[in-house]
């Protein structure tokens, strides 16, 4: 976790005890309780999962086609935006893929899908292949 999520928690995590205890030693405390719901939201936007990044369709066609990344190339940032775009994998699993290239990236595309997901990878500086399904 970063250092911005964890002061967030910390800090909400805190407002929240300081609310609760306020509430249970009396006064306003309807008033206090419903207070504690903004930094308790605040901190379930920090652990909420992303939902699966949508992917446009022309790299998704279905067909006997796999895209093979073979090294990342100079600039390792534009490859992981290409490969998130391209793919909709998250940010952890692109840099995974880099590290271990060469490292099939997508398979069953169909001819045009595989080429146009490996020439915009080749425009962020990777060297990428696309081949048939069963040729190494």
């Amino acid at each position: 976790m970063t250092r911005q999520k964890t002061l967030v928690v910390l800090l909400n995590a805190a407002l929240i005890m300081i609310f609760l205890t306020a509430a249970l030693r009396g006064g306003w405390w309807l008033l206090l309780v419903l207070l504690t719901l903004s930094p308790a939201w605040r901190i379930y936007r920090v652990y909420r999962p992303g939902g699966p990044a949508r992917v446009a369709e022309r790299f998704t066609e279905p067909g006997r086609h796999r895209v093979v990344l073979q090294v990342a190339g100079s600039s390792p940032v534009a490859v992981v935006r290409e490969l998130r775009r391209t793919t909709g994998l998250d940010l952890q699993a692109s840099m995974q893929l880099i590290k271990e290239a060469p490292v099939v990236v997508r398979e069953n595309l169909s001819e045009s899908s595989a080429g146009l997901v490996v020439d915009h990878l080749q425009k962020a500086g990777a060297r990428a292949v696309a081949a048939p399904i069963g040729e190494q």
